[in-house]
């Protein structure tokens, strides 16, 4: 298989990619780029590794020409990389358009440049997000990318124009594009390493005392699509052993998601033992939480709302095309909804894992 360079960890869904993209791939070494700053905790996840001699830990910078690797460091690495995977991005809705275009736009475009360089590369993986659809409504197809749409938050909008670039360079470099949905915890056990998308919901319904009759949001008419990482991990890495994956894109979403709704509801009953009573307005709770200290105290930031009223359905058909015969489909969010919420509720004190 000769060598794997990755970007993004040891990030939540770096560390278990590579987990099972070693165990599935007999790499003969695996590269991983890591910006200085997370060398430490990079080494203490590598140790957790099956095989730590099988990793080198890099240091540098995917904002830097040549990720900031030296001259003979590159030369020597270059020949061996079969395999380019780059997850390295800014995730924060609230993040100022500069520091995300740095990253997520001018990195990729450098990771970009490196791959060109790469002679004996079969395939680079890159993880877009399916909301580079912005603020387009309707069916949204895989292979579709600019239709003049605009964007809820400057995340969406570097995303999509890194995109863009991973897409004009697709007859040269052998490309398969991982636009996954709202990533939450393992189908399985719950684990997550943020409180964030939906855990704000969660966080919510925990602040506020049972006692108080709490009401459904709007409509609530939106999908909102989430997909567990488990379900993320198996699918890129089945598609990464699929030679037809390769200038293809594919939507890791729900083809079937809750509406904000059901979600709310099922969050409800879980967390506060009650459905929800009555409804509001949603315009009067955005008021409410643009007011950041009252959004602090309940948890919720008003950059989040828009992805609960957003109306948008994710089409999927490559992705069921080519992982239907494998085994591989999204669990239904009714199935293991108890697991997310029982990792929540069992470390909602823990503040490392709050993202607001």
């Amino acid at each position: 298989m000769g060598a794997l360079f990755f970007t993004g960890f040891p990030g939540f869904i770096g560390r278990r990619l590579i987990t099972a993209l070693t165990q599935k791939f007999n790499y003969e070494k695996v590269y991983l780029l890591v910006e200085e700053r997370m060398l430490d905790r990079a080494q203490q996840e590598v140790r957790k590794l099956p095989d730590p001699s099988l990793f080198e830990i890099i240091p540098g910078d995917i904002t830097v020409e040549n990720l900031k690797l030296s001259s003979s460091r590159f030369k020597e690495i270059k020949p061996n990389v079969t395999h380019l995977f780059h997850l390295a991005a800014i995730y924060n809705l609230t993040v100022p358009f500069e520091p995300a275009y740095k990253v997520n736009v001018e990195g990729t475009q450098n990771v970009i440049k490196f791959a060109e360089k790469l002679p004996n590369l079969k395939k680079f993986v890159y993880f877009s997000t399916a909301y580079v659809s912005g603020k387009r409504t309707g069916t949204v197809y895989e292979d579709e990318l600019d239709k003049g749409q605009s964007f809820k938050n400057h995340y969406e909008h570097t995303k999509f124009l890194a995109e863009k670039l991973v897409r004009e360079k697709t007859k040269e470099i052998p490309t398969t594009i991982i636009r996954p949905g709202i990533v939450i915890g393992d189908s399985r056990t719950g684990e997550t390493d943020k409180f964030d998308g939906p855990y704000y919901v969660m966080i919510f319904f925990k602040r506020v005392p049972k006692f108080i009759p709490l009401p459904y949001i709007g409509k609530g008419e939106a999908e909102v699509n989430l997909v567990p990482i488990d379900f993320i991990v198996r699918a890129t890495v089945a598609l990464t052993g699929l030679e037809k994956s390769t200038g293809k894109t594919y939507h890791l979403t729900d083809p079937s998601p809750l509406t904000a709704h059901e979600l709310y509801r099922l969050f409800s009953i879980r967390i506060r033992g009650k459905e929800p009573v009555g409804r509001v307005p949603l315009a009067f709770i955005q008021a409410f939480l643009k007011i950041r200290p009252l959004a602090k105290l309940f948890g919720v930031p008003y950059e989040a709302t828009p992805y609960f009223t957003h109306k948008v359905h994710y089409d999927s058909t490559n992705t069921l095309s080519d992982l239907s015969p494998l085994g591989i489909s999204v669990p239904p969010l009714p199935s293991y909804i108890d697991n997310i919420v029982e990792f929540f509720l069992a470390n909602y004190k823990n503040s490392s894992l709050r993202t607001f």
